[in-house]
């Protein structure tokens, strides 16, 4: 396992990184990403590269697939505030999002933390209030923690991350992804 504890706050490496750590919805991002790697950001409409997307392009995206909207419909970023982690669910109608976040407190002392998802749900987390960067296992210890977890679903689910490489495999190696019911 690793100890590794990412710079959350650090300038992204690259403007496309910039434009795709904002992009809510994951089938967006999936896109994003395909086209950058074929044609560059250029490629990218500016409509689709923005944090949120119009409720007639949403509309669009549901009615060709509605797990095409999942993610989209998560509260906005604070100012400041970065994603640290995103649980999303891979066989579900909708593909729920959830997603922890963090930003630096007033006083930059620590960091707060917060989890979300697409339906309001009020999350209890373990704590909210860290003094540095979580590890990768940190993370899904504390999505396993929290109250309700995103991690017990009855779908199958995927961990992704900008900061922690392979946090799907780390959930699965700690034995964290369980399916609750099997058809």
């Amino acid at each position: 396992m690793s100890n590794t504890r990412p710079d959350y706050f650090a300038p992204p490496r690259s403007f496309e990184m910039e434009v795709m750590q904002r992009v809510k919805g994951d089938f967006r991002r999936r896109l994003i990403w395909a086209v950058i790697q074929a044609e560059g950001l250029e490629g990218v409409p500016l409509d689709w590269r923005s944090h949120d997307i119009s409720e007639g392009l949403k509309s669009v995206l549901g009615q060709e697939d509605p797990a095409w909207c999942g993610g989209e419909d998560l509260p906005n970023l604070l100012i400041g505030e970065v994603e640290i982690a995103r649980v999303s669910l891979i066989n579900s109608v909708h593909g729920e999002v959830s997603s922890l976040r963090a930003r630096r407190s007033p006083d930059a002392a620590t960091i707060l933390l917060r989890l979300v998802d697409e339906y309001e749900t009020e999350f209890e987390l373990p704590t909210r209030d860290i003094e540095r960067a979580l590890t990768a296992e940190e993370v899904v210890s504390l999505l396993q923690a929290a109250h309700p977890s995103p991690l017990d679903s009855p779908c199958e689910l995927r961990l992704d991350s900008w900061y922690y490489d392979e946090l799907d495999a780390i959930a699965e190696e700690l034995g964290a992804k369980k399916v609750l019911f099997n058809d």
